[in-house]
């Protein structure tokens, strides 16, 4: 059973289409870089802000932000540095642009617990 949805090879209908994922994916690829540069930073230091930007309980445990997003930038350390690959690289096929958009996605979703249609809203304080 694949994690992926089902539409990933199907192409884009037009270059503005395509352009506006590209330009998602860049937009997702700074917050995943935002939010691994949050997760260095010692608990103390963060904000009320910053913490409240993220859930304080995973699965019914207590789970501060700080250790939150550490422990999340570790185990995803190999799939993040996936999506800033395919960010900086040059034009991507659509099936390779999807791909990633799906993965930056469910990277933002698992981090945030935001559902992945709504990761695009949030902001790192």
């Amino acid at each position: 059973m694949s994690l992926l949805p089902p539409d990933l090879e199907r192409p884009f209908p037009d270059n503005a289409e395509r352009a506006a994922a590209r330009e998602r994916l860049g937009r997702r690829d700074a917050t995943l870089r935002l939010i691994e540069a949050l997760a260095t930073k010692p608990a103390p230091e963060w904000s009320p802000v910053e913490r409240a930007a993220f859930p304080n309980v995973t699965n019914g445990v207590e789970d501060p932000a700080p250790q939150r997003t550490q422990r999340w930038a570790s185990l995803f350390a190999e799939e993040l540095a996936e999506v800033h690959r395919l960010a900086a690289q040059g034009p991507l096929s659509d099936v390779e642009l999807r791909e990633a958009l799906y993965l930056a996605g469910r990277l933002l979703s698992t981090v945030t617990d935001w559902a992945i249609d709504m990761v695009d809203d949030f902001k790192v304080p």
